[in-house]
């Protein structure tokens, strides 16, 4: 094998096995995100974070042709949605910008719950909202590969705009539920 490939792998299974997991800081929570955000909506019209105010959101970055997270993730808020009493919406972001119009972003996530919207827009757009929630993705294209990756954490945002939790993708659907139910 070569050295410098050997080399890289060592180091990263070192950092993978050292690191003792993500873990959010109760004491300082959630103080770099920001859930602002500029996206199209399927029919392209403009769609900012005020206008989801009056009901929980719960939020997610995905791609349509992902084969196995973003369909867990997303059937995930789908099950949230079906067992809370509370009004809320889902909202499904597209990452990928080349291939996910807003409309078909839309038309995935509306086909896991009527009550989820998708939205994406152009890649600065998506970009940006990415920043603002401290998502990190990247899109690589080779000869015969065109590949996506993602965070996919769940982030559940108050009927007052503001961030309440940040879940796991396969956090138990009555955990979220029972965090909108504790909101104050």
């Amino acid at each position: 094998m070569n050295k410098a490939i050997l080399k890289i792998l060592t180091v990263f299974l070192v950092l993978l096995y050292a690191s003792p997991g993500i873990t959010l800081d109760k004491e300082l929570p959630f103080e770099n995100i920001n859930i602002e955000f500029e996206l199209l909506d399927r029919a392209g019209n403009l769609v900012t974070e005020t206008d989801l105010r009056g009901k929980f959101v719960l939020l997610a970055f995905g791609f349509t042709r992902c084969a196995h997270i973003c369909p867990m993730m997303v059937a995930n808020m789908a099950l949230t949605l079906n067992v809370t009493d509370k009004k809320a919406t889902g909202v499904f972001i597209s990452v990928d910008t080349e291939r996910d119009t807003p409309a078909n972003a839309h038309a995935y996530a509306s086909g896991f719950h009527e009550s989820m919207m998708g939205l994406s827009g152009s890649h600065q757009q998506v970009r940006a909202a990415a920043n603002n929630f401290g998502i990190s993705f990247v899109v690589t294209k080779s000869h015969k590969a065109y590949t996506v990756e993602h965070t996919s954490d769940i982030f559940l945002i108050g009927p007052d705009g503001k961030l309440i939790e940040v879940f796991a993708l396969n956090a138990p659907p009555l955990e979220i539920a029972e965090a909108m139910k504790t909101w104050q």
